[in-house]
């Protein structure tokens, strides 16, 4: 069929389509002979018998299909159809054209994932495109720990969109296409072409192969690569959906399905149900047994009713199958093409958009279109292919939430989690029909053993050393190399090749460069992580933490006696012992007159200046001063005291546990500044990072080779500090005393092995070097080379804390020697007094013990008598008294609620968070009975179901905003009280809540502050468990909150809840009145908050007792007036009404700063009345205009500033009809 031919049938077609006849025809253009069109020819013809089936559908219209196969032409398939192509390339060309004409076409094949929406407006796919495909595949990737493919694909659109989005979904995982083998466009791919293909993705290191390409040259691919020992264990071959719509569809040959066995393949995921059970059912029927069914069969279904659905819709509004000519194809009217014939069709665009609303459940599921026409949580099935060609679901991909083993329709109902612990698969029989994961990569250079760098150490042999003679390599690295192989599932053959001359440590730099250049395949040793390297190599996971540290010499001060004397010179301890006499002398002579405790015989006085004197050294002396001159003095002192004192604890702190350093060197900053010599390894990296990072000049830095080297040079003083890493330095202080790390480890880093750069082997090595830290093999290879003790004359860190016994004798030296003279003294005179005294005892009444003077035991046993009696004027005395303890329990700030008689509801939310407005209580003559609630302005309460709380009780857990004056005891709390009184009567005994409160409302203000707290409160109580309270119950539960803080009245909670005005006709029993202000009537509410509290109860003590008739008589009309005025919207009335209180008013006023004059310029200003909101010293005024009730608002601060000299911040609110609510919720 040539060219000329097509467009005349074209042409055919859209001139009969133009006449009003009683058919719709739709076009479907196909390969017809391939599997999948096959399949979607059955099944559209089914589903336009199945629309035709339906007269009500299209209003009597019929539909007729009119097919074309395109026989894998790419432009011979431009018909002007609405269904498909079958391919990309024909998607591309023909949507030009459908854009031109405005005629929708759909496809369920031609699924590339560049045909964007922008671009060709009138084409839709009707099944998820590869964009979703390549996704998974992605992920499944990433799943199996894989990082590098190689992708076999067509050379053609599909296939190099496809892949080109396969390439940036890998990049998104770490991973990546590391070569592209590709296939010319199907059918003319030759085996010659195949074979040179797969040979050389054999040469590649990656064994892991995405095949995406349609059935005639997938199913060739794979039988040349069995052929070629490619479908072996050592292989992961992923085919995308064309393998599953093969074998649901067709049988393959025992020769096919033998090459095809251990695949992964995908297939578009259609969710179970009645509709597609029934489909399937009628398959063999409609098919007669030629073809099996396969999913793109259902999407074809689906795309005719799509089609028929978007007719109805267009025909029931009045549209009408016109054409119009196109102006830019008549250019060739006459040609030999003739496209001037083509017209436009005039619906096209109402079609089109009929069509991108479609909402319906078709036999491949729920069937709707996203803003940017993708399909609504596209979804596969992961599928392994067994023996005989047969198919094993291992699990299911969506874009919702990855790889999972259950059906993703289960997930959506559930957060999305795409973390690595969900991510899961069932088991996978791969090629060569083993379970266990293929490595997915081979050593390159056909396996030969690999070329492992190991540098040739010098000094610090215990990290790598070779024995001489036999040529083993041993050490710290070698031993954790060697055990990370172990760990590998795999054997790596490998050959240690040594790396330096043998005279000095080799460069390490130089070592990591030979990678780069292909003499080595690895390098193993203590190779130090460092930026540089990183970006020409791949290391491994550290093995060995590393940083680089500053050691200098230092010497330890030896321990004396007299350490404690350092701190002072001999000098400064005169000083203070002469001050210490001089203000003892001082206070005593300005208290001795006055103070009996600086009275009495000179020596006592003398004593006792002594003893003040050197007593304030320890704290405040036992003897008060009386007078203000001696007072002042003995502060001044002991301020000069504290500061002696912690100087004196600072330094012998740092005298007697820190070493003394031999240089100014305190770490890397003071070596940078100075200009002192600094040693360094040779071979090490900390000779390009001194001079490159810190700017050391080189000719500071002297290359070391040996820890003798290091010791020799810093006891030389040839270098004021080494620079090494810490491993090194470490090993070098457990056998060189003396030396000492000083400062902090200025850069971090860790030893690791290198590898080429994108080298799977790094990967699986520092998968195993975690697990040698896991299982602990790592510390034990560390304690067999490195654990080293400390050398003998220098002390471990713990140690150096510790303070020897030395270094305090002294003091004790002295205590003692005080001790043994005080009771040497006191004993002398217990003799002295014991002789005088001795001839009365023995001479004495009857009534005293005889001693014989012959018996020193009874001489002694007289002596010690005589210390308890009367010779020497000494008393025993036993005092025995018992008091008993007043044991104050520590308040607890949970409550223990009782229980209740009705049953206990469930929680319906795990937290709730509602909002109570601020309110206007008394409203002048209303005192305790009337109030409204304000707009705007409030307080927030959450509620949370904790178990942490006990059940049944009440925990407050934050105050924020403007209480946190506020206790957090839920006894003595608003919200917490409100929130106890609802679980009370909701009786709720199983679960604890956590409570928080944020005040908007300031404390005191007169805007219901507290009863704003219980309101929010109440209200989250009862929306959290969901039981239907009453208001009445509610305001009962503010109502215990209000009568502990600022008494029973409820003029405040009942608008917080009810919102709008309350009237409180009755206490007992509690009856409430929602007076309705009219919606059409204006009310704003002036409120002048000033810098002043007004504590309820406070303001409740002014009122008087008692109050006259007259004045009650004037209160009850005024009241009266009131609520009329509320009832009529007279917002005049109400005004007038709110300032005529002769009770309540004139008692508060004068206890709020400037009040008075506040009302008086509030009137003047414009407002209708004012008056104190609730205790205040809030005022309020009415007015029914916002910009006038903002002037009001600037005359009322004034006024206070002016009167009361206070600051005030006005604000102009509407009246809340609402109340307190519900703000957010967290169902459980």
């Amino acid at each position: 069929m040539n060219l000329k031919w097509f467009v005349f049938v074209f042409l055919c077609f859209i001139e009969q389509s133009s006449e009003e006849t009683d058919e719709v025809k739709i076009g479907a253009i196909f390969s017809f002979g391939t599997t999948n069109g096959k399949v979607a020819k059955i099944a559209m013809e089914a589903a336009v018998q199945d629309v035709n089936s339906d007269p009500s559908l299209l209003g009597g219209r019929k539909l007729a299909l009119t097919l074309h196969d395109s026989n894998y032409s790419g432009f011979l398939g431009i018909i002007g159809a609405v269904i498909g192509p079958q391919s990309s390339v024909i998607a591309h060309v023909l949507s030009h054209l459908v854009n031109q004409l405005h005629v929708p076409l759909l496809s369920f094949t031609a699924l590339d994932p560049t045909l964007s929406p922008l671009q060709y407006p009138y084409f839709i796919q009707t099944a998820p495109n590869d964009l979703f495909l390549m996704t998974a595949v992605a992920d499944m990737i990433s799943y199996f720990q894989y990082r590098e493919v190689v992708a076999i694909f067509s050379d053609d659109d599909q296939g190099k969109n496809s892949i080109t989005a396969l390439g940036d979904k890998l990049a998104e995982r770490r991973c990546k296409i590391s070569y592209k083998a590709i296939l010319p466009p199907q059918p003319i791919s030759s085996r010659d072409l195949i074979v040179d293909q797969l040979v050389k993705v054999t040469s590649m290191e990656s064994r892991v192969i995405v095949l995406h390409t349609l059935s005639i040259t997938g199913l060739k691919v794979f039988e040349i690569a069995h052929d070629l020992g490619m479908m072996t264990s050592e292989y992961v071959w992923i085919a995308t959906s064309w393998l599953s719509s093969t074998l649901d569809s067709t049988s393959v040959s025992p020769k096919v399905a033998t090459s095809i066995q251990g695949a992964l393949t995908l297939r578009s995921h259609t969710p179970d149900s009645s509709k597609k059970r029934a489909f399937y059912s009628r398959w063999n029927k409609l098919s007669n047994g030629s073809i099996a069914l396969n999913v793109y069969g259902l999407y074809a279904y689906d795309t005719v009713w799509m089609i028929a659905h978007a007719l109805k819709e267009f025909f029931d509004h009045g549209g009408k199958i016109t054409y119009s000519n196109d102006s830019n194809l008549n250019s060739f009217a006459g040609k030999a093409m003739n496209l001037a014939a083509l017209s436009i069709f005039d619906g096209g665009n109402q079609l089109l958009s009929n069509i991108l609303k479609t909402n319906m459940t078709g036999v491949s599921g729920p069937i709707a279109f996203n803003p940017d026409r993708s399909m609504p949580r596209p979804s596969f099935d992961v599928l392994n292919v067994a023996g005989k060609g047969l198919m094993r679901q291992i699990g299911y991909w969506c874009n919702y939430s990855g790889l999972s083993v259950v059906p993703p329709e289960s997930l959506y109902a559930k957060p999305a989690n795409r973390s690595s612990s969900t991510q899961l698969l069932d088991q996978v029989i791969w090629p060569g029909k083993t379970t266990k994961r293929p490595r997915g990569w081979i050593f390159p250079d056909n396996g030969r053993p690999l070329r492992i760098g190991v540098p040739r150490r010098v000094s610090y042999k215990a990290f790598v050393s070779e024995e001489e003679g036999s040529g083993v390599v041993r050490g710290y690295s070698i031993d954790v190399f060697l055990a990370a192989l172990k760990c590998l599932p795999y054997p790596v053959p490998h050959k240690f090749i040594m790396f330096g001359d043998g005279h000095k440590n080799p460069s390490y730099s130089q070592l990591v460069n030979m990678i780069t250049a292909n003499v080595f395949d690895a390098a193993v040793g203590d190779i130090t992580i460092v930026t540089n390297r990183t970006k020409i190599l791949d290391f491994s996971q550290p093995y060995a933490d590393s940083g680089l540290v500053v050691v200098v010499h230092v010497k330890k001060i030896r321990s004396i006696a007299w350490a404690f004397l350092r701190p002072f010179t001999p000098l400064t301890w005169g000083v203070i012992a002469v001050f210490c006499l001089v203000v003892g002398t001082v206070v005593w002579t300005l208290e001795h007159k006055f103070n009996d405790e600086f009275r009495g015989p000179p020596k006592k006085q003398m004593v006792t200046i002594l003893w003040f004197s050197f007593s304030t050294i320890f704290g405040a002396p036992r003897e008060n001063t009386v007078s203000t001159l001696g007072r002042i003095v003995l502060l001044i002192w002991l301020f000069v005291i504290l500061i002696i004192t912690s100087s004196y604890t600072a330094s012998l702190t740092s005298f007697l546990t820190v070493q003394q350093l031999s240089s100014s060197i305190q770490g890397i900053e003071s070596l940078v500044t100075s200009n002192d010599a600094i040693g360094y390894q040779v071979g090490s990296f900390a000779e390009n990072y001194l001079f490159e990072e810190v700017n050391i000049a080189k000719s500071r830095l002297v290359p070391l080779g040996s820890p003798e080297e290091y010791a020799d040079a810093l006891e030389q003083g040839r270098v004021a500090a080494v620079v090494d890493e810490r491993p090194y330095v470490d090993l070098f202080l457990s056998t060189y005393c003396g030396f000492q790390k000083v400062g902090p480890e200025f850069t971090k880093s860790g030893w690791g092995f290198a590898f080429p750069r994108d080298s799977p082997l790094a990967i699986d090595m520092s998968t195993a070097i975690l697990q040698l830290s896991e299982n602990g093999e790592l510390e034990k290879i560390h304690k067999k080379w490195l654990n080293r003790k400390v050398c003998g004359g220098q002390s471990s860190a713990a140690d150096s804390e510790q303070l020897p016994l030395k270094s305090f004798w002294g003091l004790f030296l002295i205590s003692g020697v005080t001790c043994c003279f005080a009771l040497l003294v006191y004993f002398c005179l217990m003799l002295h007094q014991f002789k005088q005294h001795f001839p009365e005892l023995t001479h004495g009444s009857t009534s005293r013990t005889r001693i014989s003077h012959s018996s020193g035991i009874n001489k002694i046993v007289v002596a010690m008598a005589v210390l308890c009696q009367s010779p020497l004027n000494l008393k025993l005395i036993t005092s025995s008294s018992s008091s008993s303890r007043n044991r104050t329990a520590n308040p607890s700030f949970r409550l223990n609620l009782s229980a209740h008689s009705r049953s206990e509801p469930s929680p319906v939310f795990t937290s709730v968070k509602s909002f109570a407005p601020a309110t206007v209580a008394n409203l002048g003559p209303g005192f305790d009975f009337l109030g409204c609630a304000v707009d705007g302005i409030g307080d927030f309460v959450t509620l949370r179901l904790d178990p942490n709380v006990h059940p049944g009780e009440v925990s407050i857990s934050d105050i924020s905003g403007a209480g946190k004056k506020l206790r957090r005891n839920p006894r003595w709390n608003c919200a917490g009280i409100a929130a106890i009184s609802v679980m009370k009567m909701l009786n709720i005994r199983s679960v604890g809540l956590t409570l928080s409160l944020h005040k908007g409302l300031p404390l005191g203000s007169g805007l219901g502050s507290s009863a704003a707290s219980a309101a929010a409160a109440a209200v989250a109580g009862k929306r959290l468990f969901g039981r239907p309270l009453t208001l009445t119950d509610l305001v009962l539960a503010g109502l215990d909150s209000e009568s502990k803080v600022s008494g029973y009245h409820a003029d405040n909670v009942a608008p917080a809840i009810m919102g709008g005005f309350v009237l409180i006709r009755s206490y007992h029993p509690l009856e409430l009145i929602q007076l309705n202000f009219p919606h059409e009537k204006d009310l704003f509410f002036v409120l002048a908050n000033p810098e002043f509290e007004a504590p309820t109860k406070k303001m409740r003590e002014a009122l008087p007792q008692e109050i006259t008739m007259s004045h009650h008589i004037w209160n009850c009309s005024q009241a009266g007036a009131l609520v009329a005025s509320v009832l009529l919207g007279d917002v005049s009335g109400f005004g007038k009404a709110l300032s005529s209180d002769k009770i309540v008013e004139p008692r508060r006023t004068p206890l709020i700063p400037g009040m008075e004059g506040v009302k008086k310029a509030a009137m003047e200003a414009g407002a209708f009345g004012c008056t104190i909101s609730g205790a205040g010293p809030t005022a309020v005024a009415v007015t029914d205009n916002e910009e006038t009730g903002r002037e009001i608002g600037q005359r009322m601060v004034e006024a206070f500033l002016e009167h009361g000299k206070l600051k005030a911040l006005a604000m102009v609110k509407k009246l809340d009809r609402i109340g307190a609510r519900l703000v957010s919720s967290q169902p459980i």
